[in-house]
């Protein structure tokens, strides 16, 4: 259900911003006039869109990755390998939880030039993002320790668990 939601959100992110690059391509080439908002409108949609979209890739398993190698190693490197992953995507977003809660602070007083939106609403985006990113690789850790104890293997087509929030 969560993930309906956010799919939503980003479909409509997505048609946003191509309508706001649509409309400023109108205004520009064929009216002569260009739109002073299209940028910064366009900067905040494709923000948002990346961090709602990269956790919901997380939650699908979607992101590139390479399991060759880690595939071939003996069950307890490859619970080392899976585990260290799923440990460093936790620090990562820790980190943008953290830095992403200062920036928020930071710009809380300041405004976008032509839109005039608060700027933390721009960097909002950023340690919630992080937040769910973290939720879900400590949700992955704790499904693939589960597998492995029940013999499975960590690294195959299709081994990442979608567990919901």
């Amino acid at each position: 259900m969560v993930d309906r939601a956010l799919e939503a959100i980003c479909a409509a992110l997505l048609a946003a911003t191509v309508l706001v690059a649509f409309v400023a391509v109108i205004f520009r080439y064929v009216l002569g006039s260009a739109l002073s908002w299209s940028f910064e409108a366009s900067l905040m949609l494709l923000t948002y869109l990346t961090f709602i979209g990269s956790y919901l890739a997380m939650r699908r398993n979607a992101h590139l990755k390479v399991e060759v190698l880690a595939a071939k190693l003996p069950r307890v490197g490859q619970l080392l390998v899976f585990s260290l992953n799923q440990l460093v995507i936790v620090g990562v977003a820790s980190i943008m939880v953290i830095y992403g809660i200062r920036q928020v602070a930071l710009f809380h007083s300041q405004t976008s030039l032509v839109i005039e939106l608060p700027l933390s609403l721009l960097y909002a985006v950023i340690p919630v993002g992080g937040l769910l990113m973290g939720l879900q690789g400590l949700v992955e850790l704790r499904s693939g320790l589960r597998r492995w104890r029940h013999g499975a293997a960590l690294f195959e087509a299709g081994a990442g668990a979608k567990a919901e929030l």
